[in-house]
């Protein structure tokens, strides 16, 4: 196989040290770390950059600053004026690496030769994420059970989790596994807890979307409270498809903000279910009916009330 790069006139400078730290960079890093070379002028002010190359790159500002701490820690890059979500994940990272020793090839074979349970561990992660493990992936899968003390059931749950979101780098997992245990939830059950929630609460929001017509793009921050406040109130989506139709039928057109102060109101007048909400629907419809056949006989009493006595006065 004979490779040829066409460089047409152009040429991106990377330190070669980036290809040491390709093992732990997720896709996040690496789209940042070429992604800044197209802003080489405006490197003493980068901060300026981060919101633009956010939105070219389709990251988060998070992410763009996670990435560049990835790098500055890795010594690739190196950030003048750390802001302090920057300088907290690699203050972070560091007290990792230095709390839990690296093992070598020969110590990690001695460890399955005398716990098999490890060997174990070692072969079903590897079936996971679907690869070969190097000294860098044993060590990786070491650091999680001695730094966080995880059972080798929630390893395996959790680094099925990242394949399944795509993300099965250990930059990811590492990650994953620091805001899962700082949130407490250190225990198989209380992760299977959390990421059955977490399943109900994507296809809740993919049904929300796909109601409102929203697509694929990013959420507004008043489109996230609203979906937050329809998954809090625990209603069946039937009952929310159902106050949709009246938030059209009265404004014309779909609205979140009117679809959840329904669905509160139905609530609060003691709706439980879709056959609740068509009866209160019903009810006030009649009762709508019987105030304008009160507020037309009334009329028209007045205007012969009032043509009697013109009449008498003649």
């Amino acid at each position: 196989m004979k490779i040829e790069i066409k460089y047409q006139g152009s040429i991106l400078n990377l330190p070669a040290s980036v290809t040491e730290h390709l093992k732990d960079a997720g896709e996040r890093e690496l789209k940042v770390i070429l992604g800044i070379l197209g802003y080489i002028g405006s490197l003493s002010a980068f901060e300026r950059c981060i919101p633009l190359m956010a939105d070219n790159l389709e990251l988060s500002i998070e992410d763009i600053k996670s990435a560049l701490a990835f790098w500055h820690k890795a010594g690739v890059i190196h950030v003048e004026g750390l802001d302090g979500d920057m300088a907290k994940a690699i203050e972070i990272e560091s007290a990792e690496k230095n709390s839990v020793p690296t093992y070598t090839g020969k110590q990690i074979e001695a460890f399955v030769r005398e716990n098999k349970d490890i060997g174990t561990l070692f072969k079903s992660c590897q079936g996971v994420l679907g690869k070969e493990f190097n000294t860098h992936d044993y060590n990786a899968v070491l650091f999680l059970k001695s730094y966080y003390k995880f059972s080798d059931e929630y390893i395996l749950l959790l680094l099925a989790h990242c394949v399944e979101c795509e993300k099965p780098t250990w930059a990811y997992i590492r990650k994953t596994a620091r805001t899962l245990y700082d949130e407490g939830i250190d225990t198989y059950e209380r992760l299977e807890e959390h990421f059955a929630a977490r399943k109900n609460k994507r296809s809740l929001e993919y049904k929300l979307r796909k109601l409102f017509g929203i697509g694929e793009r990013e959420l507004s921050q008043k489109e996230k409270q609203y979906f937050e406040k329809i998954d809090s109130l625990k209603v069946k989506l039937d009952i929310i498809k159902r106050a949709y139709e009246v938030s059209v039928d009265n404004t014309g057109a779909p609205s979140l903000a009117y679809t959840v102060k329904v669905v509160d109101n139905w609530l609060a007048s003691g709706v439980r279910s879709l056959e609740d909400a068509e009866r209160l629907l019903e009810s006030r419809k009649n009762s709508k009916l019987q105030m304008s056949s009160f507020d037309t006989n009334d009329f028209f009493e007045s205007a012969v009330k009032r043509s009697a006595e013109k009449i008498h006065k003649k």
